[in-house]
């Protein structure tokens, strides 16, 4: 219960403070601990303002004095262009299958880099250059996974099997260059012609377990919409 108050901004007035482990958080990262404790839980939550009739950010509701402290702390993220790495240390305790770093911590930590981004988006300086904000990491891809028969399928399907909505599909689909096209074209060719051996491949890798094998099965989704729309037709 104590952990639904905070994640919310609920807590009671008497809860205990909610603080960044140390153990867990790299040392060369501690600088950012106070300020983090004190506005990272707030600004991952957005609540509704009924005078203004719109949701309000944290970055909103602080002070002169408060922007004035997360300024200075901005500029020596960016100064010690820890930006990055706090984001990808944040990011690969999200992937690790067993958790030992308290949620409380990457709460906290990611809330802050959420705070420079809000205070980017309504325009205060420094933070508008939008050095040191929430990043995303795509997980990186292992094309060996591919017979190698196949695996000269990896580079396309990187790029036509990032359309995974219909709706963005139809969208590149009526947009697409030539060039494009041609290539939709001889890689339709391609695929078709393998095709037996790339479904048994899909069916010992499954999309929901590995990107490589979502990204194939999305690029030939995209290829069968291009051929009921007839937009690789000659």
């Amino acid at each position: 219960m104590k952990l639904f108050r905070w994640l919310f901004g609920k807590r009671e007035k008497s809860s205990p403070p909610i603080l960044i482990s140390r153990e867990h958080l790299p040392t060369e990262f501690h600088y950012i601990i106070p300020l983090a404790e004190r506005h990272g839980s707030q600004a991952r939550v957005v609540e509704f303002d009924h005078k203004l009739g719109r949701h309000v950010t944290h970055a909103e509701k602080i002070g002169p004095d408060e922007i004035e402290e997360l300024r200075t702390l901005y500029c020596e993220i960016r100064e010690r262009n820890h930006g990055e790495p706090i984001n990808r240390w944040h990011h690969e305790q999200g992937r690790k299958k067993e958790k030992t770093c308290p949620t409380e911590t990457t709460w906290l930590v990611y809330g802050l880099l959420c705070l420079f981004k809000q205070l980017s988006d309504i325009g205060v300086e420094p933070f508008t250059d939008g050095t040191v904000r929430p990043m995303e990491f795509r997980a990186e891809l292992d094309w060996s996974k591919l017979p190698p028969a196949l695996r000269d399928l990896s580079g396309s399907a990187e790029v036509y099997g990032a359309y995974q909505f219909d709706d963005r599909i139809w969208d590149f689909l009526e947009n697409m260059t030539e060039d494009e096209r041609v290539e939709l074209r001889a890689l339709d060719e391609r695929m078709s012609r393998d095709w037996d051996a790339i479904e048994r491949w899909l069916d010992d890798y499954r999309m929901t377990e590995h990107r490589e094998a979502a990204l194939v099965y999305f690029t030939a989704h995209l290829l069968a919409l291009a051929n009921d729309g007839e937009f690789l037709k000659r």
